[in-house]
């Protein structure tokens, strides 16, 4: 692919990212198969535009799972999952997990997947 004809692929593919309402959720299938994509590409995945996106995305959704756990805490409801102190999960083991999920995940928005795979992996007791 020429130099120019690439720009204008990479210019396309931030005008359709940009036209994305800022609210819109990334489904749990949308991400790993963009995330998956670039797992495959090794190392050369941390220049790919994609990444920071994928980056943001997952922030995103962790970021909601944890003001949805304390508002499920000042309801007085119990967490979805009980992640001891200090504890976290990597990136990889959070891809694991979602890649294991079932396919009636695919299309729930990717903090609902996140929070499955926190509470497969730390279930409340």
């Amino acid at each position: 692919m020429s130099y120019s004809r690439s720009k204008t692929v990479v210019a396309a593919l931030l005008m359709i990212g940009a036209a994305m309402p800022a609210n819109a959720a990334m489904t749990v299938g949308t991400f790993l198969a963009r995330a998956n994509a670039l797992r495959d590409e090794g190392p050369m995945a941390l220049m790919s535009p994609d990444f920071p996106a994928l980056k943001a995305e997952a922030k995103a959704a962790t970021n909601q799972l944890k003001a949805e756990r304390a508002a499920r805490a000042a309801a007085g409801k119990p967490p979805i999952a009980c992640v001891p102190e200090g504890e976290s999960v990597g990136i990889m083991d959070m891809l694991d997990g979602l890649n294991e999920l079932p396919a009636s995940y695919q299309k729930r928005p990717l903090k609902d997947g996140y929070a499955r795979v926190l509470a497969n992996l730390y279930p409340c007791r």
